[in-house]
């Protein structure tokens, strides 16, 4: 577990640990030197996600905008685990912790729906979850 101060941050060992489930093997210190630093914020680490995101489409050279769209509606379909079309903090705690990330508090993740939810009802649509993920300035801190 983590100690406080590291809340709503994930470890290199921890991103390896996931992307070996995906049939990624990295080694700790070989991701720790992608990355540099040995854990992530939120925001590094959706920077991270779209780094391979961006890596991946440059090596199919026939991504089309269709297969974005798929591609984010699987990632969503991932979160919204009732299938009512929205994303709530509880269910992104749910998920990451299957996934073994849970490390956090659910503010953590209530302050990341509310920084996403563009019409203020307390959870991410699929277009404001998609907004989310191509956002293209993201500050590392």
């Amino acid at each position: 577990m983590c100690e406080q101060d590291m809340v709503g941050e994930v470890s290199v060992e921890e991103i390896c640990r996931v992307l070996s489930r995906a049939g990624i093997g990295i080694r700790g210190d070989e991701l720790k030197a992608i990355v540099g630093s040995e854990r992530l914020n939120f925001e590094a680490f959706v920077k991270f996600c779209r780094s391979i995101v961006s890596t991946e489409k440059f090596r199919q050279e026939s991504v089309t905008d269709n297969d974005e769209e798929c591609d984010l509606k699987e990632a969503f379909n991932v979160f919204d685990i009732d299938r009512d079309g929205f994303i709530l903090s509880e269910e992104v705690e749910k998920v990451l912790w299957r996934l073994g990330l849970w490390e956090g508090k659910e503010e953590d993740w209530k302050m990341m729906i509310q920084k996403f939810d563009e019409n203020l009802d307390g959870r991410l649509d699929f277009q404001e979850f998609k907004n989310m993920m191509l956002r293209r300035n993201v500050l590392v801190s």
